[in-house]
């Protein structure tokens, strides 16, 4: 089990204000990590859904319904994810400021596979997006999923990191 030496004065083991300057007030430990394992999981069965379900579906819509079929994907997918994702990267932010150095770990290793869904979404998934608004195009498709599984591997990855950091953290909050 990791030292609990505080990287910072502002997260500890016990109560703690996280981001009190945004008014968010004090939590426990476990309370952040709690609602980044709801928040990240929330994202992972999103984005298996997305890549079972919903991304194959395109290639079914046809051509006279796809341009609009895809817009209203990018609209309707950005306001159900927008909460949870800025839920999961705010909690993210404050356990990589965990006092305790094995949750800080497992949250650089969740921080690591955050960046691999952000450069995938910026530089594949938002660009193939931008030109599936024309119409649909296989190949763009193809690349689009291809893309996606990857970044569904690294959310998932994301999920089993946010389990091991509530591990960790409800361990520190039980009497020894």
């Amino acid at each position: 089990m990791g030292t609990t030496t505080p990287a910072s004065p502002w997260i500890t083991t016990g109560p703690f204000r996280a981001a009190g300057a945004l008014g968010l007030g004090r939590f426990t430990l476990s309370t952040v990590a709690i609602v980044h394992l709801a928040a990240t999981w929330f994202m992972v069965g999103l984005i298996w859904t997305i890549h079972t379900v919903h991304y194959p579906l395109f290639a079914e819509v046809g051509a006279d319904a796809y341009i609009g079929f895809q817009a209203s994907h990018v609209e309707r997918i950005g306001r159900l994810l927008l909460l949870p994702w800025l839920l999961e990267g705010a909690s993210a932010a404050a356990l990589l400021l965990a006092a305790d150095r094995g949750i800080r770990r497992s949250a650089l290793l969740g921080a690591v596979a955050m960046a691999i869904v952000l450069v995938i979404s910026g530089f594949w998934s938002a660009p193939a997006h931008a030109d599936l608004a024309d119409g649909f195009d296989a190949a763009i498709h193809g690349r689009l999923m291809d893309a996606n599984l990857v970044r569904t591997l690294a959310w998932t990855v994301r999920g089993i990191v946010a389990v091991d950091i509530l591990r960790r953290a409800l361990r520190l909050r039980s009497p020894r």
